[in-house]
């Protein structure tokens, strides 16, 4: 029987858009990220929840799930930075009035963290929108390290 769950998994993946809706295991995003030709690590959380680590171009994110019962209800990307000098309020300020996508806070010592939510809407999302997602993250993540001077 477990040599039946990559053959499902891959199945999922391949499907056409339209059947691909339940995508919100964590299993199965970490194998489209693969897909897209992204390391893709498993893990956990501090709470124990499902985690995948990962990098787009040379940076390290984390992929957080939550609410995961038969799926998750929702994914983040997130990325910390740590700085030789501390990120300004006034800057994380103007990047969070100024860009639509990814949020900016700072950790305790002033190193930014960009983060972007997705909302998989109880029934996961497709592939197609899940790529579209992956490259919005890459472009949130390059246009950070360009205003932050990475």
């Amino acid at each position: 029987m477990r040599t039946l769950v990559p053959l499902v998994l891959a199945a999922l993946i391949q499907a056409p858009a339209a059947q691909a809706q339940v995508v919100g295991d964590p299993e199965v995003i970490r194998l489209m990220m693969m897909d897209f030709g992204l390391p893709a690590e498993p893990s956990t959380d501090a709470a124990g929840d499902p985690l995948i680590d990962s990098r787009i171009d040379g940076t390290h994110f984390s992929v957080y799930f939550y609410q995961c019962e038969k799926t998750c209800a929702s994914i983040q990307f997130s990325a910390g930075f740590d700085l030789d000098a501390p990120m300004t309020t006034e800057q994380v300020n103007q990047w969070n009035r100024d860009k639509r996508f990814g949020k900016v806070y700072l950790d305790e010592t002033g190193d930014p963290f960009v983060e972007m939510d997705i909302g998989l809407a109880g029934e996961g999302i497709g592939r197609k929108n899940f790529e579209d997602a992956l490259d919005t993250w890459r472009i949130v993540l390059s246009d950070f390290r360009e205003f932050i001077d990475w």
